[in-house]
């Protein structure tokens, strides 16, 4: 199949997008975790957007990918340097905020200012990869759509919280087996019930880890992308893989938890400890799901 220039376009502009969107939020939300930003701020309100945001964009290039081949091309001019270069002055000044956070107390405007500040910086991002008529088109093309995923952010975000409150089980099943699998490479102690020493490297299996956040998106997006295209889909089938999908989402989890304590063991137990709390685990259920996706839609039509 020939792919479209204005189709490649998007793809190569998403992947773009995704890759600094993972880097900056890597960069500055170290300190974000560290620092009074995440509950004095409330800037803890954006780590569950950010997955919906990952999520959703895959999903929406999945289901939609036949109409995306249609895309037109549009040339990459000024503006887009102009508003990457702010956004890279934004990421900045949002990170010297954070070495002096201590200055400042969390009142009403100080709070505001912060949100404002760290919003644009992924505002001027987007902007400076995708560009202002790319993005008017696309949203002229797309606008039902759009909506319809815009309805499934609103209703996935605010029962986030209310599924977030079963990640201790989840913690302790993802514990014993991690323990269980790195056994077989190294020397394990579990020291408490969530907390696990491997060659040395200790951490604890805690809510950013259980990966309670990425299955429960997975599983929306499952059953959302099944209800759209429910007239192509057999019903059957689309059900019997549903069980199947969830597990090998917790697998993925799982295989995650592992790597980041071979890494820490083995690499760097600075990255180790980043890569816990970074979009890291994101990337490895964005990939799971496209190839689940990918293989099985085909089967599950009628």
């Amino acid at each position: 199949m020939v792919l479209e220039k204005g189709f490649k376009q998007f793809i190569f502009r998403t992947g773009i997008f995704l890759g600094l969107f993972v880097l900056i939020s890597f960069v500055i939300g170290q300190r974000i975790v560290a620092s009074s930003l995440l509950y004095g701020f409330k800037l803890f309100i954006y780590g569950g957007m950010g997955k919906v945001l990952l999520f959703s964009i895959f999903g929406f290039v999945l289901l939609y990918r036949d109409r995306l081949l249609k895309l037109k091309h549009c040339k990459y001019g000024l503006k887009n340097i102009w508003f990457l270069i702010l956004s890279l002055v934004f990421t900045v000044l949002f990170y010297i905020l954070e070495l002096n956070i201590g200055m400042f107390s969390p009142d009403i405007l100080s709070i505001f200012l912060v949100h404002l500040l760290f919003l644009l910086i992924f505002v001027f991002l987007g902007l400076g990869v995708f560009g202002l008529k790319f993005l008017g088109d696309f949203f002229k093309k797309f606008k039902k759509e759009l909506g319809y995923f815009l309805i499934f952010g609103i209703v996935v975000y605010s029962l986030m919280y209310q599924v977030w409150k079963l990640w201790p089980y989840l913690s302790l099943a993802v514990t014993w087996v991690s323990a269980y699998l790195l056994e077989f490479i190294g020397n394990v102690i579990l020291i408490d019930s969530y907390t696990i020493n491997f060659n040395g490297f200790s951490a604890k299996i805690g809510e950013a880890c259980s990966g309670i956040y990425s299955i429960f998106i997975f599983t929306a997006l499952y059953l959302f992308a099944v209800i759209l295209d429910w007239e192509k889909l057999n019903p059957r089938k689309a059900m019997l893989l549903f069980i199947p999908a969830v597990l090998g989402a917790f697998m993925v989890n799982i295989f995650r938890v592992f790597l980041l304590f071979v890494v820490g063991a083995f690499i760097s137990r600075t990255l180790a400890v980043g890569l816990y709390h970074s979009y890291m685990g994101m990337i490895f259920f964005l990939i799971y799901f496209g190839v689940f996706w990918s293989l099985s839609y085909k089967w599950m039509k009628k």
